[in-house]
């Protein structure tokens, strides 16, 4: 089941996402990457998107057709890439520009007042293979950071940071080329992965777990841009003022002896929250306490909502009766170690007991290895986002164990 603000969301009520662009936005299908990833991770996608090539925020304040995309539907997201040479303020200043995007902005929320808007930082593209064009730019990928950061500064807009991922990636490994080819402004496909990744980090503040979406890349390719999408936009959310523009709903869960779960508001910048248990119950305290009945159904869905200025954020986590029976407070005194955590590429178990099962979970609920632990044991974490991940080592025989959190970076 996947969650619209917070309620069932169903095939008559998507999510309605508009991306408004050129072709820096269009080619390889990045929108409709971003619509694939998204429904893989649970959501439902109503896409739409206008985007002529070589077109800039001078072109859109002054299209008809835009405008009656504006008033066609209520949509939920809007993103609005400024054109390429506005970006580093080539073409037109960066005031000129702020005001275009302001008229933009105030015609959305006009017909859709709770719209979250976000900005395309694009990459601009390196001329040749030489270190002075490279340094070039580096240079320009300042400038249009620059630029889009005062654009949301004054606009009140956050921004989905596709040109610093960029950046990122090639000073890591610029042996993973981003665009059609030098002097290219226009991204390949493995540079449009790579934005829809960062889209989905930034419009929905979460990690892409589980996929198996690679658009074509092999899937050394594709986890690795999902790493470095993720690790740019989550990590560093103050930087697009996404954290600071918009609500992030986010908690987590301790089990007490008697069985009931007690949430752990972890949420930020909002005006109220709602808790939805999936069992029929809601509260708005801070941090509930609640009781879930596995006799009715083996697993319940628990979405946060946390609100502000009537834009809304969720969290979702699926509550198990299995992940309850094996939390501290009823386990068993066993001593496993867990070393180094955090960690990069591996970790190894050190414990003077026995062998144990273990279970590796993602904090989304998702089981991502089984196997069995003993001394000196190493878990290889390639194939692995980064984030934290929860080893449950049991017995199977009396489902007793302990559970460790590692951090993987």
């Amino acid at each position: 089941m996947s969650i619209k603000y917070g309620y069932s969301q169903t095939e008559e009520t998507p999510l309605d996402v508009l991306f408004v662009g050129n072709s820096i936005t269009y080619f390889n299908n990045l929108p409709q990457t971003f619509e694939v990833i998204a429904e893989e991770q649970g959501y439902q996608i109503d896409l739409d998107q206008y985007t002529p090539g070589g077109t800039g925020f001078v072109h859109h304040v002054n299209s008809a057709v835009l405008y009656q995309k504006f008033r066609d539907r209520t949509w939920d997201y809007v993103i609005l890439q400024p054109g390429s040479n506005e970006s580093p303020g080539f073409s037109y200043s960066i005031d000129q520009t702020i005001e275009r995007g302001k008229q933009l902005r105030d015609s959305i929320l006009k017909y859709s007042p709770c719209a979250s808007i976000y900005y395309y930082e694009i990459a601009y593209g390196i001329v040749d293979d030489t270190q002075a064009s490279f340094d070039q730019y580096l240079e320009r990928s300042q400038l249009i950071k620059d630029n889009i950061t005062q654009m949301s500064n004054e606009t009140g807009i956050p921004l989905s940071p596709v040109g610093e991922c960029f950046k990122t990636s090639m000073l890591t490994d610029d042996s993973e080329f981003l665009w059609g080819g030098y002097g290219d402004i226009h991204p390949n496909a493995k540079g449009s992965f790579l934005g829809a990744c960062t889209f989905y980090n930034a419009l929905f503040k979460k990690e892409i777990t589980n996929s198996n979406v690679n658009a074509g890349l092999t899937n050394e390719q594709a986890n690795y841009f999902r790493g470095v999408a993720q690790d740019v936009t989550l990590n560093n959310s103050d930087d697009w003022n996404i954290s600071s523009l918009t609500a992030t709903a986010l908690f987590d869960i301790e089990v007490a002896n008697d069985g009931s779960v007690n949430f752990i508001n972890q949420s930020s910048n909002y005006d109220a929250i709602l808790w939805d248990f999936g069992d029929g119950q809601t509260s708005t305290d801070i941090n509930p306490s609640h009781t879930f009945d596995f006799n009715v159904a083996s697993s319940y869905q628990v979405v946060l909502t946390a609100s502000k200025n009537c834009k809304e954020h969720h969290h979702i986590f699926t509550i198990t009766q299995e992940q309850l029976s094996v939390n501290e407070h009823e386990l068993v005194p066993v001593e496993v170690k867990v070393i180094p955590n955090p960690a990069a590429d591996f970790v190894t178990i050190i414990t003077a007991n026995n062998n144990y099962d273990l279970e590796i979970y993602s904090l989304f609920g998702a089981k991502v290895l089984e196997t069995t632990a003993y001394n000196n044991k190493r878990i290889n974490f390639k194939g692995l986002q980064k984030g934290v991940y929860l080893f449950r080592f049991y017995n199977k025989e009396n489902r007793n164990g302990i559970v460790k959190k590692v951090v993987v970076k």
